[in-house]
Order: C-alpha cells, then sequence, then structure tokens
C-alpha cells in the first residue's frame, strides 16, 4: 500500500516537472504562422508577435485587439497545432461593394454597411461619412443609382445625398428628398426618362409623395 502510494505520488511529481518543463522551457515553441491573405492587415506585424513564442502560454488576446481594431476586419478564426508547433490565422475582411465620393473630396470604396476599405478612382454618389464609414442608406442609394439606365446614368454622372437632402445637378435638376427616399423615387424618374418627360424642363421635384413638379425652364 505504501509502495503504491509513493509510486503514485513520484508519478504525480513526475508528470509536474514535464509540464513545468515544457510550459516554461523552449521546447513547444511556435515555429510556423500561417496568416490567410489579407489586404488591409500587416502580416508580417501578426507573425512577429506570435513567432517563437511558448506555445504553452500562447496569448493571443493582445493579437485580436489589434486586429479588431481595424474596422475593415470582419472576424477571426484561429488554429493552433502544439505537434507541429504552428498557428493558422483566418482574418476575414469586409468585401468593397461600391464607390463613394466623400464630401472631402476623397473617393473610396465602402462594402455594404458603408466601412471604408480602400481608395478607389472613381465614384457617381457624393456623401459625407460619420467617422470610418457612410450610412448603409447611401449604400442601398448608391447600388440603386447605377442600376440605372446607361443613358440616364450618362446625363446624370452625379447623385449628391452629403446635405439633408438628395439631389442630381442637370438638366433638368432632379430633387429626391431624404436619403432614404432615392431608391423608390428611381423607378419614377425612370418612367418620366423612358416618356421623354424630362425634355424642357429646369427641375424635377420627386420629394412629395408619388406627386411630381416639374418647373419649366425661361
Amino acid at each position: 500500500m505504501i509502495r503504491g502510494i509513493r509510486a503514485f505520488l513520484l508519478f504525480s511529481v513526475a508528470l509536474i516537472l514535464v509540464f513545468l518543463a515544457f510550459r516554461w522551457g523552449g521546447w513547444l515553441r511556435v515555429w510556423e504562422v500561417k496568416i490567410s491573405p489579407t489586404r488591409y492587415v500587416a502580416v508580417e506585424k501578426l507573425t512577429g508577435k506570435i513567432l517563437g513564442a511558448n506555445i504553452l502560454r500562447l496569448n493571443l488576446e493582445p493579437l485580436y485587439r489589434e486586429i479588431y481594431g481595424d474596422p475593415r476586419v470582419l472576424g477571426i478564426s484561429t488554429r493552433v497545432n502544439f505537434f507541429l508547433g504552428r498557428v493558422e490565422i483566418e482574418v476575414k475582411e469586409r468585401f468593397p461593394l461600391v464607390a463613394v465620393q466623400l464630401s472631402t473630396g476623397e473617393t473610396v470604396w465602402v462594402d455594404r454597411e458603408g466601412v471604408i476599405l480602400a481608395p478607389a478612382e472613381e465614384a457617381r454618389v457624393v456623401a459625407q461619412a460619420k467617422g470610418t464609414q457612410v450610412g448603409e442608406e447611401v449604400v442601398e442609394a448608391a447600388l440603386r443609382w447605377e442600376r440605372l439606365p446607361r443613358a440616364l446614368r450618362e446625363r446624370y454622372p452625379v447623385l449628391d445625398v452629403s446635405g439633408e437632402e438628395a439631389r442630381a445637378p442637370g438638366r433638368p435638376t432632379l430633387l429626391f428628398g431624404t436619403i432614404c427616399q432615392v431608391p423608390n423615387k428611381l423607378s419614377i424618374l425612370t418612367k418620366l426618362w423612358r416618356e421623354g418627360l424630362l425634355e424642357g424642363y429646369e427641375l424635377v421635384d420627386l420629394r412629395s409623395g408619388d406627386v411630381v413638379i416639374l418647373k419649366r425652364s425661361r
């Protein structure tokens, strides 16, 4: 009985020593870091914080906080292979959906939620940014504006939603009301254009319900 207890104690101490040796020693290190291709996150910056660290004492929380600090990141998934000393990190980033010109003059790509992602070359919608994004209603208006018939898009190259009301400069000038009204008003605009009712007017006011106010040129 006593020998059995002694053997158990010795075995337990040996396990503890082995665990401490691996946890605090230099054997179980991170030898390889694999990160999925990213557009916005610096891969070198991530690998430098992990490579060579003890895999049993690996703390990824600071790394997560740093990555999530970029609004262009949607999510992170991590896999740790203790036997190979490998850490695999997949960073899911937002997808550019439509280009928007900010009221500051900068042209950028935004995603479905309006988060600003990267510089763009040209845009057909002018909007005002709120911090690092534009409103989702701006994105919806921009998408619907891009779906207009080609000839109508060429006639009205810019939709300005940077103010309290949306408008499109041109001949005639178009008034849509608040930004959220734009998608519903574009079908009316397309119908007016196809029936030739935009000709000879200086201004088309689409702000009041289903009523269209046409102001003739002087």
